[in-house]
């Protein structure tokens, strides 16, 4: 992944997330990680599992291993209208990138447990009530959040990428490239503000709608667009893109702005299912498990 290569703001990417009191220390961590350009952006023509997934977590190879649980059972909670993190599918079943993933990481760590399809609203009082143990989807890993309950390291954080037509001469996201050039955005939106915090030399266009703003793209009234890339990434699969289009370089994160961090969240009062399941996810990722899982939702690598 990559950062605005401009010397005034070559430290903006090493800002923590947030004041998280107790994640810090992994914040930080995954924040360099995930810097550093780990895993490089492809185009839409190659194939969609990635070679090298991006290092989200950091896995201490001396970590003693998880105590177990003295009752092996939990009941995790997913939003049914998150997609595709979690949803309620056409045949009615529950599925999504972290539903997968509590499931393998429940398998992993020995656990049985029962994952709920809960609408958004009632995720935080049942598990305030104790009639859940943990929350698998949904839930924005903010301050309030870890002050209140134990949270997982990250499985996901989410990253930025530009849009070119196939044929641009455009050949990487940086400042001085773009500079002079139109770069569409959703107005009024996180990446907005990153937008005109690092590439105020280009002709920023905004957009009230995602729909507008890829259709300028497409014909060719932008020379490119910035978004969410998971987002973009459906778009560019779509049938509405008519195949115009594919990423250009390689992924942003920017914590200031429109990176969020994606985890399991659990109850204070049980320590030990938050550790194993952190465990469970350490594993999945050292196996190739979460990279498995994302290619299975997300139809281009958005690295």
């Amino acid at each position: 992944m990559t950062q605005p290569q401009r010397q005034k703001t070559a430290k903006w990417y090493r800002r923590p997330i947030a004041t998280l009191q107790r994640l810090n220390l992994w914040l930080y961590t995954i924040l360099s990680i995930v810097a550093a350009g780990i895993a490089v952006g492809q185009s839409v023509s190659e194939p969609n599992i990635p070679t090298a997934f991006p290092g989200f977590r950091y896995v201490d190879p001396t970590a003693a291993e998880a105590a177990a649980l003295l009752s092996g059972q939990a009941i995790l909670l997913a939003d049914t209208d998150f997609a595709p993190w979690s949803f309620l599918a056409e045949d009615g079943q529950l599925k999504g990138i972290s539903v997968e993933l509590a499931i393998q990481a429940c398998a992993e760590a020995g656990l049985s447990c029962e994952i709920r399809p809960t609408d958004f609203a009632k995720l935080l009082p049942m598990l305030r009530s104790g009639e859940a143990q943990g929350v698998v989807s949904g839930l924005k890993l903010d301050a309030a959040i870890a002050t209140e309950f134990a949270t997982t390291k990250p499985y996901f954080s989410s990253l930025g990428r530009f849009v070119i037509r196939n044929g641009s001469p455009l050949a990487a996201p940086d400042i001085r490239t773009l500079a002079g050039r139109r770069i569409g955005f959703r107005a009024n939106t996180e990446h907005a503000r990153f937008l005109e915090t690092y590439y105020s030399r280009s002709a920023l266009t905004p957009f009230d709608t995602s729909v507008a703003m890829l259709e300028a793209l497409r014909t060719g009234q932008v020379d490119a667009v910035f978004g969410d890339a998971i987002q973009l990434s459906f778009w560019l699969k779509g049938s509405a893109s008519r195949g115009c289009c594919g990423f250009l370089g390689k992924a942003f994160v920017n914590r200031e702005t429109f990176s969020r961090s994606l985890g399991f969240v659990t109850r204070r009062d049980r320590p030990e299912l938050r550790t194993r399941l952190d465990a469970a996810l350490d594993q999945m990722e050292i196996k190739g498990t979460t990279a498995e899982i994302f290619s299975r939702y997300v139809p281009v690598s958005v690295w």
